[in-house]
């Protein structure tokens, strides 16, 4: 009830809309990338959050199957090519055995090369020889003259003493030469001696050439083969990498791919997003509650109090005043204003 005015009550308490919940996580599917990012329930009851590969297309997975056993195929091939062959290794052994061989027979011609026969004996043997011939020839000679001088009577003339004396001559030059001769034949028989054992030391020599340049071609030959089976080895080998490699790369891509994914980003993003924007819609809904509640509160304020509100406030001081004190007239006017609100 009121003495004059209208209703004058202040606005009631202005009501606030609960903030909203946490908005749900959503899954995403990135097509592109051929991955998902979802939400799962674990075996502990739990929430959990997977980055999971989509299944593949019957494309993709009989492409992503032939690059797995690509692989293992060149894995196989490489492990057979990388094992050790003792066979597939030349053998020096046999040219080195032909080497040997030949050097000690080598050693051993030289060696006999150099055992020279005496030639001085031979010499000396051919001297005595041909000494005991001249001896003989001239002392045949000799006996002749001397029968055929005494014979007529000229054994001892000068005729026979001039013909003994050049038959001595004779003899003695014929001796020197024979000696001059033997040692000329001793070294014509030492050199022929030594150009036989050097023509025959060269035929053997040539015959051990020919041996050893059979040998090194046979070994060379060896060394060919296994530098050709080592290139063909080697050619295999990257072949099988390259297959190796193919695959890898095959699969790589398809992981590089997966990835690449921004499902789980684009995730947290939206929720992210989906969450302010919920806030802020709350925010702007408490403060249009505000604003309008403080408009009201305003006017509320700007109001004129009514006759009953001075009547009781006056009262209520009058009450405090009996009191006594300033507190009592304070007391006395809160009073008159509660009274007043409740007579409103």
């Amino acid at each position: 009830m009121s003495f004059g005015g209208g209703d004058s009550s202040p606005p009631p308490a202005p009501y606030y809309p609960p903030v909203p919940p946490k908005e749900e996580l959503l899954d995403v599917i990135d097509h592109v990338t051929g991955t998902q990012a979802i939400t799962v329930i674990g075996a502990d009851g739990k929430k959990k959050r997977v980055v999971e590969r989509l299944p593949r297309t019957q494309e993709e997975q009989k492409l992503y199957d032939e690059a797995g056993n690509l692989m293992n195929k060149a894995i196989v091939e490489i492990k057979k090519l990388s094992d050790y062959d003792p066979a597939a290794v030349v053998d020096f052994a046999p040219f080195v055995d032909v080497m040997n061989s030949l050097n000690t027979e080598r050693q051993a011609d030289i060696a006999e090369l150099s055992k020279l026969p005496d030639f001085n004996q031979y010499v000396t043997d051919f001297k005595a020889m041909g000494n005991t011939i001249l001896q003989e020839e001239f002392k045949k000679q000799e006996n002749e003259n001397r029968e055929y001088l005494s014979r007529r009577g000229y054994g001892d003339s000068t005729a026979a003493i001039e013909m003994r004396n050049a038959l001595g001559y004779n003899k003695a030059k014929a001796l020197e030469e024979h000696n001059v001769n033997a040692t000329m034949y001793g070294e014509q028989l030492k050199a022929a001696d030594q150009a036989n054992r050097r023509n025959e030391f060269g035929f053997r020599e040539q015959g051990r050439i020919g041996q050893l340049q059979r040998a090194q071609m046979e070994h060379q030959l060896k060394l060919d083969q296994y530098n050709q089976s080592n290139t063909m080895h080697q050619q295999a080998l990257q072949n099988q990498s390259g297959l190796f490699n193919m695959g890898a790369s095959i699969r790589g891509e398809d992981t590089s791919k997966a990835m690449a994914t921004r499902a789980p980003e684009l995730a947290n993003t939206i929720f992210a997003q989906s969450n302010m924007d919920s806030l802020n819609r709350h925010n702007a809904q408490v403060a249009q509650i505000n604003s309008q509640y403080q408009n009201q509160l305003a006017s509320y304020n700007s109001q004129r109090p009514s006759f009953g509100d001075t009547m009781l406030q006056l009262g209520g001081m009058g009450v405090g005043a009996y009191f006594g004190g300033p507190m009592g007239a304070m007391m006395g006017g809160q009073a008159g204003k509660l009274g007043g609100q409740l007579m409103r």
